[in-house]
């Protein structure tokens, strides 16, 4: 690999490159090692475009950055597309069109930087902001010669979006700055090229598209540079196949197409994670603490294996901050304790300056968030004591402090009822609105723990959860059994319904009922009751929305219809998040394939006729395997995007019965990946305009 050789009169700083001894990242001329401690600042260029005051902020942000400690600052260098909101900053406003001041924008960052700290060059997005392969595709669809377009995957394998990705890529790694008159190739500043954010082909569970498009694009930057800089792929981390599929944080997350372990073993420099545990899991802390854990050691000891290095380049956690402090301690206190040879990196999302908004809950401001930035100053001095010390010290390092324990659940708390803390029957408590508990109609609203309930006080606690049958925590998919249960203390006997994945208001199941008398009272009661509903996702045809799954309950008075409690969300452990990756039913309908001679519709079919089923799905799927009246039905495609099909069948005499309805069931649907639609083939799949064609004779 070619090095770049410090300027005269500079201080040496040199290209980034990965030592083979110890696969950790040094600089090409010092061979002094890298913390690779560093943070996200991705829109430093878009900043820096800005008015004064815009500008400033970008130069804020590095200023600080450098003054943190930081060597690493991982950016995006593109931008695609016009939309309004670019306000004329795009790098790349219309397919081949290259705005000039707007890369120069780029290159006065790297020579800003240089000597000081590296950036790692994000150049498109998985998601639509800043344009990203949405903006490709759209383009290849509008050229008119890209037939092989047919969904945003397409991405990546399409040869019109790959010469086109081609092009971009060439205008950036062959540039010569315009602030240094220095080639990119040549330039210590760029600490790496990332083919792109958070890759995903939904559905795919083989990983061969995108296996052979990084493969290419590793490639195809490594010729143009000559080979001087690290190529990476942002990955978020999932895995595809193996004992590693177990350890995704979500359902579906092995159908996304890229697999960490196949990344491992391409031509990539190093590995990227990233670690959601906020975005990808709805439960609690301590879960989301167990997660980090697992993930973390797992790619560490899969990255060993693999010899090269890893680094984790999106972690962060919202707020509070003394629980996003313990995230993040407990993200450096892995990296010590699991990487003895400290090869790793950490990049934490997101820095910005205190002007900056904190707009998704997870930027770390400067300089307000003083202790989150203290545990990032004192992992980058660890880091640096290490790197001085280890000529003379043991491969260990730094002796490091135990790993802190997880934040404790708030359901292990005693609860009020419970204050030693031994009774399992943790009740959660609110206030009576002080009326008569014999009075359904005395009702107020109050909220307990942000869960929004109706009470008269004949309610006296309650605590509700969500149970999965899946094995990933808080998940749940097709095939699978969700349970709500529901545990409650009242002063009457109530009436406990609940409406859940369908509109259907359902009794839940009494599983357990006891009654015990006041001590003060001989008249007055409490009565503790439990409560179970389950449904297995997907039964009766029912489609499930993609996110938190959602729920009402509903408590009645026995006897009465008078509701005295509504309860929407559980108040301890974990909502069940539904994913899913297989296709579904969008749409469907039944019609004759004859016109009647005024014209009018009819849904009648007589013998000879041909009765028609149309069905479109939520994404491309192979031909499927209809049967109609029984009998196997002739399929033809309805749309060119493959995700829409007409199936015919003949009414024949002796066959169909006259007066009968024609019945139909979509036996076999598999999207292009193999995934299943479960829904058609466990439900009989019903008209979406409750049309119906009957057999008539004559």
């Amino acid at each position: 690999m070619m090095m770049a050789r410090a300027r005269v009169g500079a201080e040496a700083f040199g290209i980034a490159r990965v030592d083979s001894t110890n696969r950790a990242f040094v600089d090409g001329v010092t061979a002094r090692r890298l913390t690779a401690r560093g943070a996200n600042a991705y829109s430093l260029r878009y900043d820096w475009l800005g008015n004064a005051k815009e500008k400033e902020k970008a130069e804020k942000t590095m200023d600080d950055a450098i003054a943190l400690g930081i060597d690493v600052i991982r950016t995006w260098a593109f931008m695609d597309g016009d939309e309004r909101s670019f306000d004329g900053r795009a790098m790349q406003p219309r397919r081949g069109e290259f705005v000039e001041k707007n890369f120069v924008a780029l290159d006065e960052i790297l020579a800003r930087a240089r000597g000081k700290v590296r950036f790692i060059l994000t150049l498109t997005n998985h998601w639509e902001d800043y344009g990203g392969i949405d903006r490709y595709v759209r383009w290849a669809k509008e050229s008119g010669d890209a037939p092989e377009i047919h969904r945003r995957e397409d991405f990546y394998s399409s040869p019109t979006c790959r010469k086109y990705f081609e092009d971009f890529i060439r205008k950036i790694v062959d540039r010569v700055n315009t602030a240094t008159g220095e080639h990119y190739r040549d330039d210590p500043s760029i600490f790496s090229y990332q083919l792109i954010n958070e890759p995903r082909i939904s559905g795919d569970a083989k990983g061969d598209v995108f296996h052979a498009w990084s493969t290419h694009f590793v490639q195809f930057i490594k010729d143009f540079d000559r080979g001087n800089h690290l190529v990476s792929v942002g990955t978020e981390g999932f895995f595809i196949e193996g004992d590693g599929s177990d350890l995704n944080p979500f359902n579906g997350a092995e159908r996304q197409g890229v697999d960490m372990t196949r990344l491992l073993g391409s031509s990539v420099d190093f590995a990227c994670v990233h670690v959601w545990a906020d975005d990808w899991m709805d439960s609690d802390d301590e879960s989301k603490f167990r997660f980090l854990d697992r993930w973390v050691r797992e790619h560490l000891q899969r990255a060993t294996r693999a010899r090269k290095p890893v680094i984790f380049e999106e972690f962060g956690k919202k707020r509070p901050i003394a629980v996003r402090d313990m995230f993040f301690n407990r993200v450096f206190e892995l990296l010590r304790v699991e990487d003895t040879d400290r090869s790793s990196g950490a990049l934490f999302w997101l820095f910005a300056p205190d002007e900056v908004p904190d707009y998704d809950g997870f930027t770390v401001r400067s300089p307000s968030d003083s202790s989150t930035l203290d545990i990032v100053r004192r992992e980058i001095a660890s880091m640096r004591e290490f790197v001085e010390n280890r000529s003379s010290r043991d491969d260990s390092g730094m002796v490091s402090p135990p790993l802190a324990p997880p934040p404790p659940s708030p359901m292990s708390m005693p609860s009020p009822r419970d204050p030693d803390g031994e009774d399992d029957d943790d009740f959660v408590d609110f206030e009576s609105d002080g009326g008569d508990d014999d009075d359904p109609s005395n009702e107020s609203w109050s909220t307990q723990d942000d869960v929004a309930v109706r009470t008269s006080g004949v309610v006296l606690s309650y605590q509700c959860r969500m149970i999965s049958s899946n094995a990933l925590e808080g998940h749940a998919t097709y095939g699978d059994h969700v349970s709500i249960e529901l545990a409650i203390e009242s002063t009457r006997e109530l009436d406990v319904r609940v409406q859940f994945i369908d509109d259907a208001r359902d009794k839940m199941t009494l599983t357990s009922l006891k009654t015990t008398s006041s001590s003060s009272s001989t008249t007055s009661e409490t009565i503790s009751t439990t409560h179970v509903v389950t449904r297995r996702l997907g039964d009766g045809g029912v489609y499930v929305k993609e996110g938190p799954m959602k729920f009402r309950v509903f408590l009645s008075v026995a006897d009465s219809a008078t509701e005295v409690f509504v309860l929407d969300a559980v108040t301890m452990g974990t909502t069940i998040v539904f994913d899913s990756a297989a296709p579904f039913v969008v749409d469907a309908f039944l019609r004759p394939y004859r016109s009647t001679v005024d014209g009018t519709l009819s849904f009648t079919v007589n013998y000879g006729d041909v009765a028609v089923l149309f069905v479109s799905f939520s994404e491309p799927i192979t031909p499927p395997e209809v049967v109609m009246n029984g009998r196997l039905a002739f399929i033809s495609v309805a749309s060119s995007l493959g995700d829409a099909y007409y199936a015919y069948v003949e009414i024949t005499r002796g066959v169909d019965a006259p007066g009968t309805e024609l019945t139909f069931e979509i036996v076999s649907a598999l999207d292009r990946a193999g995934n299943r639609c479960f829904t058609c083939e466990n439900a009989p799949v019903r008209t979406t305009d409750a049309s119906s064609l009957r057999v008539v004779d004559g």
